[in-house]
């Protein structure tokens, strides 16, 4: 039982350090987290872990970590994921998504065929931005003609 325990921790684990931009050990004590590294943890933990069959994520493009790799180990996982989103990229990878005005639902939509074609282009330049970003995390220098627009 305790070795279970410790592979599934050590998973854990594992898979937060890929959805982070920041690599971190399991000695590492919590309240030393960045924030990417503890939203990571937050993902990971439900995605691998709770039985739970829904989990809300909140402007997960914002946490710091790799918001596809996240979304498809929720549903990998069989996971309902509710996400609160400004993200265009995010909000079109959806089959559906409600609109929210005035603190209560005005609309439910369903994702186009045509919005499904415009989420490709913007799934290239989002791949391109995750680029730039790990290369900034590393320190290296960015030469602009690497990304062309």
């Amino acid at each position: 039982m305790v070795d279970e325990v410790s592979r599934i921790v050590q998973k854990i684990y594992d898979t937060a350090n890929i959805l982070a931009g920041e690599t971190f050990s399991r000695e590492t004590p919590v309240t030393e987290l960045s924030g990417g590294q503890s939203r990571a943890l937050m993902i990971a933990d439900p995605a691998l872990l709770s039985p739970a069959p829904v989990v809300l994520i909140d402007e997960i493009e914002n946490a710091g970590v790799d918001k596809v790799r996240s979304l498809e180990l929720l549903v990998s996982n069989n996971k309902i994921v509710l996400i609160s989103t400004h993200d265009p990229l995010l909000a079109l990878s959806a089959d559906q998504r409600l609109v929210i005005q005035n603190g209560g639902i005005s609309k439910l939509l369903k994702t186009t065929p045509d919005e499904k074609k415009y989420l490709k282009g913007l799934e290239k330049v989002d791949r391109k931005l995750t680029l730039l970003r790990n290369r900034l995390r590393r320190g290296e220098e960015i030469e602009f003609s690497d990304f062309p627009v």
